[in-house]
């Protein structure tokens, strides 16, 4: 999803114009507000905003030598990995609130939030890292004034490398339909009010929550195979612009909101599961 402004090397443009993940993470904010108890400690949506952008995942992705970077996909071959990178950044979060750390907790809820985003973004469950794998026959970066250009399917020859080219790039592209599909639900949600995309949630949703299993509960209620396939196979159509409104953006919010919770009820022990007493447990 996009988070914009990524491709601007000077940081202090990053968050002046607001991406789709920095509305998803405004208006989880302004949930888990509602379910903290006061005077209990978590970043700001401004202070969370803060590590989008140029100095977020994406961020990383722009700056990296494409060495080892941590996946955003959540396809097959690196759906493991997501979690684990989700999971990590939560323990961090824990960790950080505990500690009284604000700029951290600040860094790890934002980067977790991004990839729970990524996570359940329809366009990121399609094996886009294998098909540049298989694209790219040629491993070694092409070179432009000796400054390696990442992106670009290198082949054995000129012939094969505007081939590989013009599969990931151009029309009906596998990078191309994935920007399409980023680009249209950035289009979306920036049309629209962010209440209108605010899940109602109630309190008792709040209490004792799984970090893990929220993701893994809410990626089975979004059909995010059946959506991405019928993206590519008709574009952008009402049905889709609906289901994106009504179900993916509400349901992506929930889990953030969720999820921050998560680590923040961990940290401050907000409900610590009574023990039985001993009369009890003989019954």
């Amino acid at each position: 999803m996009y988070s914009t402004t990524t491709l601007a090397k000077n940081p202090k443009f990053t968050g002046k114009y607001m991406g789709t993940h920095q509305q998803l993470d405004q208006v989880a904010r302004k949930i888990l507000a509602r379910h903290l108890p006061h005077g209990k400690y978590f970043p700001s949506a401004r202070e969370i905003i803060y590590f989008e952008g140029a100095r977020g995942p994406d961020g990383l992705k722009r700056k990296s030598p494409d060495d080892d970077d941590p996946s955003h996909m959540f396809d097959d071959e690196h759906a493991d990995g997501l979690v684990e990178q989700i999971m990590d950044h939560h323990y961090n979060l824990v960790q950080a609130l505990k500690k009284g750390d604000k700029v951290r907790a600040a860094f790890e809820a934002a980067w977790m939030a991004h990839k729970v985003t990524d996570g359940l973004t329809p366009a990121h469950h399609f094996p886009l890292s294998e098909a540049k794998e298989e694209l790219m026959s040629n491993k070694e970066f092409v070179k432009i004034f000796g400054e390696p250009i990442k992106g670009i399917m290198h082949g054995k020859s000129t012939i094969e490398t505007a081939r590989n080219n013009w599969l990931y790039w151009g029309v009906g592209g596998y990078m191309t339909k994935h920007v399409g599909y980023e680009y249209g639900v950035m289009v979306i949600a920036a049309a629209l009010p962010q209440k209108a995309f605010k899940p109602r949630m109630g309190r008792s949703e709040f209490r004792h929550v799984d970090a893990k299993k929220t993701f893994y509960e809410t990626l089975s209620r979004i059909d995010v195979a059946g959506m991405y396939k019928r993206f590519c196979q008709d574009g952008w159509t009402v049905e889709l612009a609906r289901e994106t409104k009504n179900i993916l953006l509400p349901e992506i919010v929930r889990t953030i909101a969720l999820m921050w919770y998560s680590a923040a009820e961990e940290a401050y022990h907000l409900h610590p599961i009574r023990k039985k007493n001993h009369e009890q447990q003989k019954h």
